[in-house]
């Protein structure tokens, strides 16, 4: 994608895809223009209201992120799993993780096979927002669902390590929360 009207239509290959995607990093404004313009040409699209999601939350709008979220996800004809997963990472990172772990709980129910196989990391943002509630016993039941060779570097704040790094940590998280509400130990 080189020309303005190459980049004005909407991405149909992994090439134009990955263009969108590092436009929408490198200059998101102009991100944002782009599809603009494409809900203006087609206001009934929803998939472009996913795509402006990104944009608001590469400036920093994260009201406006959550606007296009849930108005996709009330006018998908089929709840989608990756939807209810993005708008639960965007609750987890207002620090709304009731509602975090509602849309992951949502996310899960419309698949429950591909949320711990496909969206493993569903898991891992499901057990961290229950943790950020206190609520260890749910955090140490996804975890536990996590495939046994399963390790990140810690994305968005989460704990890092393997399966029992994070486990520990979500442990302290769970119990700093309980501690901070002034709630009682799991145990």
């Amino acid at each position: 994608m080189s020309s303005e009207s190459e980049i004005m239509k909407q991405p149909t290959t992994p090439d134009e895809l990955l263009a969108m995607h590092n436009l929408c990093r490198s200059d998101p404004y102009r991100y944002l223009s782009i599809v603009n313009r494409w809900i203006e040409n087609d206001p009934t699209n929803i998939d472009t209201y996913f795509s402006r999601h990104f944009g608001w939350l590469e400036v920093g709008d994260l009201p406006r992120a959550l606007s296009d979220l849930d108005y996709v996800i009330s006018h998908e004809g089929e709840p989608n799993v990756m939807s209810y997963f993005s708008r639960g990472l965007l609750h987890r990172q207002m620090q709304q993780y009731e509602k975090s772990v509602q849309d992951f709980d949502t996310a899960e129910t419309i698949d429950p096979k591909g949320w711990g196989e496909d969206v493993v990391f569903g898991l891992y943002f499901q057990a961290d927002a229950h943790a950020r509630l206190g609520n260890e016993a749910a955090a140490l039941a996804c975890c536990a669902r996590l495939p046994d060779d399963f390790w990140t570097p810690g994305i968005h704040g989460a704990p890092r390590g393997g399966k029992a790094e994070v486990a520990e940590e979500l442990r302290r998280m769970a119990a700093k929360a309980r501690r901070k509400r002034g709630t009682p130990s799991a145990k």
